[in-house]
């Protein structure tokens, strides 16, 4: 090989390996590209055609058998896609597709959605007697059933959340219940209780900041009914290191109650507790 070949083939090759650490510059323009710009396209005509997949089951790590219908994959997180079914830009966050318009749930920063994975627990009404135990959310973070803990709420093992902050917050339960049979000659009602323990007032007990009832109509003789959602929305001021819990059982709104029962279905998407802070 001449002299000249062997320097050829150094220019060529020098030239090469610096074109892969270069800015990219396509369209109008392409001595001018931003400083910061890795690839930057320019164009009053033309526009960038994305990766298109018809459906949601096209995009990649589709699985039917996972809750949100997609395997978590945080190596993808950042993928890009036109999806054709919504006719929208989507985008993979590491654990489900979104269109560009949505904002992933881990993106709320003054926001928890506390689950649970416990069993569910009844409460019997005899004779209008009942208990009303504390329902148990221990899921802090979950993001198949969309559950997070971005406040950085504690929970203890009786159930009862911590507030850390000084603040406003729209505190939002809800609970399935189901039936569990039973003997009614009236109305009996599904309560849900949100109670706090303040820092400051500790000598005064938990006190109620909102109850809610869900009526369970005329006579009922069953070994079960079917699921209902029991729900509200409350604000309150809490300071930090107030407590809040939620309590459930049941009670004769009119009527005779011999041993209606209820099932708080704990281990449900449906059941969970939304806490935001508002400032």
């Amino acid at each position: 090989m001449t002299k000249k070949a062997i320097a050829l083939n150094i220019l060529t090759l020098t030239a090469l390996g610096s074109l892969g650490y270069a800015q990219v510059k396509m369209g109008d323009n392409p001595e001018k590209i931003h400083t910061r710009a890795q690839l930057q396209v320019e164009s009053k005509t033309k526009g960038i055609i994305l990766p298109v997949v018809e459906n949601h089951i096209e995009l990649p790590n589709y699985n039917a058998s996972h809750p949100d219908l997609y395997e978590n994959n945080p190596s993808d997180n950042g993928l890009v896609f036109y999806n054709k079914e919504i006719k929208d830009v989507v985008k993979y966050d590491g654990y489900r597709w979104l269109a560009v318009t949505e904002r992933s749930i881990k993106n709320y920063k003054n926001l928890s959605i506390l689950g649970s994975n416990a069993a569910d627990l009844t409460v019997a009404n005899v004779l209008g007697i009942t208990g009303r135990p504390t329902l148990q959310f221990n899921i802090l973070n979950d993001a198949d059933r969309n559950n997070i803990n971005n406040l950085g709420l504690t929970v203890n093992s009786n159930g009862e959340i911590t507030i850390p902050s000084d603040g406003f917050y729209r505190i939002n339960p809800s609970v399935k219940t189901s039936s569990a049979g039973g003997l009614s000659v009236g109305n009996a009602a599904t309560i849900v209780s949100l109670q706090a323990l303040y820092v400051n007032a500790l000598a005064d007990g938990w006190q109620k900041i909102h109850e809610n009832s869900f009526l369970l109509y005329g006579l009922v003789v069953t070994a079960g009914s079917s699921n209902s959602v029991n729900s509200f929305s409350t604000t309150k001021y809490l300071h930090a290191g107030d407590q809040i819990r939620l309590r459930g059982g049941i009670q004769a709104d009119t009527g005779l109650n011999l041993g209606t029962g209820v099932n708080f279905k704990m281990n449900d998407k449906d059941t969970y507790i939304y806490i935001e802070k508002l400032n």
